[in-house]
């Protein structure tokens, strides 16, 4: 290479987009047959090649719930939803997160914020509805 323009930069981007999707697959496959480790790793070397991925954050946090790392389960999904603010099923999970931990106020913040975010999410209105049952019955109190 004699100079700066012989160099394929837009290839370069490209084979690490490629990458980047490979690997989201992989991690994918992964979580979904409980190699939850693995999926992680890959996750988080999606995060390497963007780290403003914000799809590789909402996985990964799952993956991280699922393993019992709450914490950062709770970091990850938080995170996506700084990215993605607009995203309903994001707060939905955090909110499950948040009522497995016992913070019951939370939990109600982030399903009404998923339903603010998309009115008819049937999800987030069952979660509603089961806090109001809950709290009727002295279930969940509130904090």
């Amino acid at each position: 290479m004699d100079s700066e323009e012989d160099f394929d930069f837009l290839a370069i981007e490209m084979f690490n987009v490629n990458l980047a999707i490979t690997r989201m697959s992989l991690a994918s496959i992964h979580a979904a047959e409980g190699r939850l480790d693995a999926a992680i790793e890959e996750y988080t070397r999606v995060l390497e090649f963007d780290p403003n991925l914000y799809l590789a954050y909402f996985n990964r946090g799952k993956a991280f719930w699922r393993k019992g790392e709450r914490g950062r389960a709770l970091e990850d999904l938080t995170r996506a939803i700084n990215l993605e603010p607009g995203v309903a099923i994001t707060y939905v999970y955090r909110g499950d997160l948040f009522l497995k931990e016992g913070d019951v106020a939370a939990a109600r913040r982030d399903y009404r914020k998923a339903l603010e975010v998309s009115p008819s999410f049937e999800m987030a209105a069952e979660r509603m509805e089961l806090l109001r049952r809950s709290r009727r019955k002295g279930t969940y109190r509130k904090t």
